[in-house]
């Protein structure tokens, strides 16, 4: 297993498409192609802008999960989001997940928000559950008017 970052678009698109469908199902989303098209466009950024950056994970040189770190925040005024996170299927509760978290999690020490949505229950679970044990605890969860969901906040710096 290996984590890198990646500026090659191209080779994470078959798993970002994946990801699309699954995450689709906690969404009311009216024209699904439509959708998908402008989730293709909004990755192209993290190809474009220095802000944005895409970690991927590989087995056997196959891209098996990728996460997209931005600085778009809804909780915190400066620091890291997780604006993306899978792990394919087949590859879940390897641990793969915690550690392409936590890795992206040292590569930029600060203030941190995950966010999750609402009908999302695993993801809720999962972060919460790998943020808990990198922090020992010092966390917080949250909810605003403005996000239908939770934003699971840290910082990493020593700061809370």
């Amino acid at each position: 297993m290996m984590i890198t970052p990646t500026e090659n678009m191209a080779e994470i698109i078959p798993v970002f498409n994946t990801y699309l469908a699954y995450m689709s199902q906690f969404y009311s989303i009216h024209d699904y192609d439509s959708w998908c098209e402008g989730a293709l466009k909004h990755l192209n950024r993290y190809f474009m802008d220095d802000d944005h950056a895409v970690y991927v994970v590989r087995e056997k040189d196959e891209i098996i999960g990728f996460s997209l770190i931005n600085k778009h925040l809804r909780f915190n005024k400066h620091g890291y989001a997780v604006a993306e996170f899978y792990i394919q299927k087949d590859h879940e509760r390897k641990g793969y997940g915690r550690m392409l978290a936590e890795y992206v999690f040292d590569t930029y020490p600060g203030p941190w928000e995950v966010t999750v949505a609402m009908k999302n229950n695993s993801a809720r679970m999962f972060w919460k559950q790998v943020v808990s044990l990198y922090t020992h605890d010092h966390f917080l969860e949250k909810q605003t008017p403005s996000f239908d969901g939770y934003g699971i906040l840290f910082n990493n710096a020593g700061h809370m």
